[in-house]
């Protein structure tokens, strides 16, 4: 990826591992653009972006060096860090940190918070802003991975116990293709309470625990079939170009599906599904996610590794 020829922009984007990775083509197209691209973001995901190029530099929310801006009228002057010449901020307007951005770039600044009113996916809603300063829209040229080894990857969590499907359906695919397949589950930070669960089920060897997202990247490439929920982790799985199929139940795929070559969205057909924050909050045996059947699954992956075609459920 070409460097920047001195314009510096910076993305101001809050959220999870899965919100960073789907903003990946605004990063991709201002690169593209000949821009210097400089991300306030998500801690964890800093290091990865940067080692693959798409940021040239970037600092969590949680960072000391921009805390007093959250509390304190000043101007923002972030250490190792250039002028901005345009600062696409992804937060809204009516907090101390966006004041001081405003007092600090004025009319530089380009305001487009999400909210539960998108209706487009929010790859396309997060693009534009690029609009506005005439930057073509560019898509990140995702891995094609041809399919060289039998490797299913398995991640039973996600950042919202109300998004997973239930560990022993996940129990269940993978006791089916342990003798199939080389068959890991990947327990992060957000599933280390399961962990004994797995261990006693499956064995200590047969689970990953990355330390990193870079960590969890190199796995992931060496992988060739993944099976996730609406995680981070699925939506890094389809970046990295493996065969992902990922499990929807009360968040909306129009909205939410990871972008990559080859995703296949597992998903109920109740009326209720997808719902929104506050329902899904309240939902307390969320249904959509218990319709769906472990053995629908396993013939969705099991059609897969013998090079066939799967429907939608």
């Amino acid at each position: 990826m070409k460097k920047g020829t001195g314009k510096n922009a910076l993305i101001v984007r809050p959220g999870s591992i899965g919100d960073s990775i789907l903003t990946i083509p605004v990063f991709y197209s201002l690169k593209k653009a000949s821009y210097n691209v400089f991300l306030i973001g998500c801690e964890k995901i800093i290091e990865y972006f940067q080692s693959i190029n798409l940021i040239d530099r970037g600092i969590g929310f949680g960072d000391m060096r921009i805390l007093e801006y959250f509390v304190e009228t000043k101007k923002v002057k972030i250490y190792d860090f250039p002028d901005f010449d345009v600062v696409f901020c992804y937060i809204e307007k009516d907090n101390k940190f966006s004041e001081n951005l405003l007092l600090t770039f004025g009319n530089k600044v380009i305001f487009h918070p999400p909210d539960e009113k998108i209706s487009s996916h929010m790859t396309e809603f997060l693009l534009k802003p690029l609009e506005e300063l005439k930057i073509e829209k560019c898509y990140y040229p995702h891995i094609e991975r041809k399919r060289d080894n039998n490797v299913l990857f398995i991640h039973p969590g996600s950042g919202s116990k109300k998004k997973n499907w239930d560990k022993n359906n996940f129990l269940a695919v993978f006791k089916f293709f342990q003798n199939r397949c080389d068959c890991k589950v990947i327990l992060g930070e957000c599933e280390i309470d399961d962990y004994e669960f797995w261990k006693k089920n499956i064995g200590h060897d047969n689970i990953i625990m990355p330390q990193n997202i870079s960590e969890l990247a190199q796995i992931l490439n060496n992988g060739s079939i993944f099976l996730g929920n609406d995680s981070g982790v699925s939506h890094l799985a389809a970046f990295s170009g493996l065969k992902t199929f990922v499990i929807f139940g009360p968040t909306n795929p129009d909205i939410w599906t990871p972008r990559g070559k080859n995703v296949k969205i597992i998903k109920s057909t109740l009326e209720c599904s997808p719902c929104n924050s506050e329902k899904m909050r309240q939902c307390k045996d969320v249904i959509c996610l218990q319709k769906i059947d472990p053995g629908y699954i396993i013939s969705m992956i099991e059609n897969e590794f013998e090079g066939g075609e799967s429907k939608d459920e």
